[in-house]
C-alpha cells in the first residue's frame, strides 16, 4: 500500500505542476492549504485520460465513473480532503458567491466524502518546492541584504534606486485613478461600467489571473428615475469638481517650483545630498569663515599700530 501511495504522489505532484490542474491557496482552520474545484478536476481528466489510465482498473465505464473512482482512492490514502465554503451567502453588494473561496471547512461527514463537480477538495500534503522558490528566496535575501546597505551605496545609485521607487508608485497610482475615472465616466454615461484590468484588485484570483482579462463590461442596470437621478447627480458633481480644480490650478511655474521642492524634501529626508555641492559649500564656508575672521583681526592689528 504504502509503495501504491508513493505512486499516486507522483500522479498527484503533476497534476499540481505548472501544466496541471487549476488552484488556489485558501485558508481550512486557520492553516494554509491548495485546493481544486471537482469540477476543473473533471475538465482535466476528461482532457488528458491518459495520465489516470494505471490508475483506473476498469476502463469500461463512462467518464464520471472513472473520476469518481479515482477521487474516491485518493481520500482514501488521504491525499486530499473534501472541503466546503465557510460562507455560504454572497458579501453585500455581490450578486453570487465567489468563484474561489478564501476560508474553507473540513467535511466531515463521511457519507460526503465522494466526488462532487460543486465541491472543493485540499491537498493533504506540502507541494515539492519548485527551484523557483529557492531563486525567489535568494532574490528576497538579496534584497533585504541591499536595503540594509542602502545608507553606504553610492550617491548615484541611490539616486537610481530612489527615482525607480518614485516612478513605480506614481505609475500605479496613476494606473489606479485612470481604472476609477474611466468606470466612474462610462457608469454615468450608460450605466454600465467599463473597468481595465477588472481583477487587478481582486483577493480571490491569483497573480497572473489579476492581470486578465484586459477589460470588461459591467451588465447593464435596469433603467430607472432612481438610476438616472443618481448618475446625473454624479456626472454634475464630478463636473463641478472638475471645473474647481481647472479654476484654481497653479501656473507651470508654480508647479514646476513644486515638484522641485518636494524632490529637495525628499532628497533631505532620506539624507541624499550631492557629494561634490556638499563639497563644494563646506569650501565656501570655511572661505567666508576665514574672510570673517581676517575682518576681525585686521582692525586690532591697525588699533595695535595705531598706539604705538
Amino acid at each position: 500500500m504504502a509503495e501504491q501511495t508513493e505512486g499516486l504522489k507522483v500522479l498527484t505532484d503533476s497534476l499540481r505542476s505548472k501544466h496541471g490542474l487549476d488552484w488556489r491557496t485558501g485558508i481550512v482552520e486557520d492553516r494554509r492549504f491548495e485546493f481544486f474545484r471537482g469540477k476543473d478536476f473533471a475538465v482535466y481528466f476528461k482532457e488528458h485520460p491518459e495520465k489516470f489510465d494505471s490508475w483506473i482498473p476498469d476502463k469500461s465505464g463512462d467518464a464520471d465513473a472513472q473520476i469518481k473512482t479515482l477521487i474516491q482512492l485518493l481520500l482514501r490514502r488521504r491525499l486530499v480532503f473534501r472541503t466546503d465554503r465557510l460562507y455560504k451567502k454572497a458579501k453585500p453588494g455581490k450578486k453570487r458567491l465567489a468563484k474561489w473561496p478564501k476560508k474553507l471547512v473540513p467535511v466531515r461527514d463521511r457519507d460526503l466524502q465522494t466526488f462532487s463537480e460543486e465541491g472543493f477538495y485540499a491537498w493533504a500534503y506540502d507541494r515539492p518546492a519548485s527551484p523557483y522558490l529557492w531563486i525567489f528566496s535568494v532574490l528576497i535575501a538579496v534584497v533585504v541584504v541591499g536595503a540594509c546597505l542602502f545608507p553606504l551605496a553610492p550617491y548615484k545609485v541611490k539616486l537610481v534606486v530612489v527615482y525607480l521607487s518614485m516612478g513605480i508608485l506614481m505609475t500605479l497610482m496613476g494606473a489606479l485613478l485612470l481604472r476609477g475615472a474611466v468606470a466612474g465616466a462610462t457608469w454615468m454615461a450608460f450605466g454600465r461600467s467599463f473597468w481595465l484590468l477588472p481583477n487587478v484588485l481582486s483577493e480571490e484570483v491569483g497573480f497572473k489571473e489579476a492581470f486578465w482579462p484586459l477589460y470588461q463590461m459591467d451588465d447593464a442596470e435596469p433603467i430607472t428615475l432612481t438610476n438616472i437621478a443618481l448618475r446625473a447627480s454624479f456626472a454634475l458633481l464630478a463636473a463641478g469638481v472638475s471645473w474647481l480644480l481647472y479654476a484654481n490650478s497653479p501656473d507651470k511655474g508654480q508647479v514646476g517650483d513644486g515638484a522641485r521642492k518636494a524632490r529637495d524634501s525628499i532628497l533631505d529626508m532620506l539624507n541624499l545630498h550631492d557629494p561634490a555641492q556638499l563639497k563644494l559649500g563646506n569650501e565656501n564656508q570655511t572661505h567666508t569663515n576665514k574672510g570673517s575672521a581676517s575682518s576681525r583681526i585686521r582692525p586690532d592689528l591697525h588699533d595695535i599700530h595705531y598706539r604705538l
